[in-house]
C-alpha cells in the first residue's frame, strides 16, 4: 500500500469483538478487499478501516478515497465472473460474499463514482 501511495487509517475502539470465525477465510476476504481498494486509488488515496461492536455482534468497514462504481457495476459487483479488471477474474467478491454469508454475516457496499467505496461487513455475536 504504501508503495501505492495510499495511506492507511486504522480506527478501533479496542474492545473485543467476539465473532466465530475461520480466521483463514476471514484474512482471504480482508486481502481481496484491501488488494481491491488499492487498484481502485491508482493515483493513491487513503483506506480506512474501522471495526466496532453492534448490538449483535461486530462490524468492519473498509472505506477508500478511489474512483468509486457506478450504480451498473455496484449491481453486478457480487455475480461471479464479473469484473471490470483487465485480467481478473470476477471471483473475489463473490468468494468473499460467500465466506462472509457462511459465517452467518453480510457484506454490503456503498459507492459512487468520483467519491470512493465502502465495504461494511457484519458479523453476529459469538
Amino acid at each position: 500500500l504504501e508503495r501505492a501511495g495510499v495511506g492507511v487509517a486504522l480506527e478501533n475502539t479496542g474492545e473485543p469483538l467476539p465473532i466465530s470465525a475461520d480466521e483463514g477465510q476471514l484474512r482471504q476476504v480482508m486481502l481481496n478487499l484491501i488488494r481491491n481498494a488499492r487498484e481502485a486509488m491508482a493515483a493513491g488515496g487513503t483506506l480506512r478501516v474501522r471495526t466496532r461492536a453492534t448490538p449483535g455482534g461486530a462490524e468492519v468497514e473498509l472505506h477508500d478515497t478511489g474512483v468509486g462504481m457506478t450504480p451498473e457495476v455496484k449491481e453486478k459487483l457480487f455475480e461471479p465472473f464479473f469484473t471490470t479488471k483487465q485480467g481478473g477474474t470476477g471471483l473475489g467478491l463473490s468468494l468473499s460474499r460467500q465466506i462472509i454469508e457462511a459465517h452467518g454475516g453480510r457484506i454490503e457496499v456503498d459507492s459512487e463514482a468520483g467519491r470512493g467505496t465502502t465495504f461494511r461487513l457484519s458479523f453476529p455475536r459469538a
